[in-house]
C-alpha cells in the first residue's frame, strides 16, 4: 500500500468571513469547508522559510493532500488539534517515487 493510499494525518478546513461587529470593529466568523480529508502535515525547510521570509511570510510546515484542497490565505486548517494559517494556494508537487500532492504552507498558530 503506497502513502497515497494511506495519508497519515487528517484535517478539518475552516474559511475565514470577517465582518463589522456592533462597535465598528472587525469580527471573524469560520465556516467549515471540509473535514477528516486525509492529508500529511511535515515541517517546512529550512530552504522553505528563508524563501517566504523574503516575503515576510511566516510559515511552520507544509501539509500534502492527494486533491487540490482549494483553500487560500482566507483559511485555517486545524490538524492533530493544532490549528495552522493558510500561508500559500496549493501547488502540484511531483514528489519522487510517491506521485502527485497538493502542497500548502501553513504557519502554526500557537494558543
Amino acid at each position: 500500500m503506497s502513502l497515497l493510499d494511506n495519508l497519515p494525518h487528517t484535517c478539518t478546513a475552516k474559511r475565514r468571513t470577517r465582518s463589522v461587529d456592533e462597535l465598528g470593529g472587525s469580527k471573524d466568523t469560520y465556516t467549515t469547508t471540509f473535514s477528516d480529508r486525509k492529508c500529511w502535515i511535515q515541517s517546512a525547510s529550512h530552504t522553505d522559510i528563508e524563501e517566504f521570509q523574503k516575503r515576510d511570510i511566516v510559515i511552520t510546515d507544509k501539509v500534502y493532500f492527494i486533491t487540490d484542497p482549494e483553500v487560500d490565505e482566507r483559511d485555517i486548517l486545524v490538524i492533530e488539534g493544532n490549528t495552522y494559517e493558510v500561508r500559500s494556494f496549493a501547488n502540484p508537487d511531483a514528489t519522487v517515487g510517491m506521485g502527485l500532492f497538493f502542497k500548502i504552507m501553513v504557519e502554526l498558530k500557537r494558543t
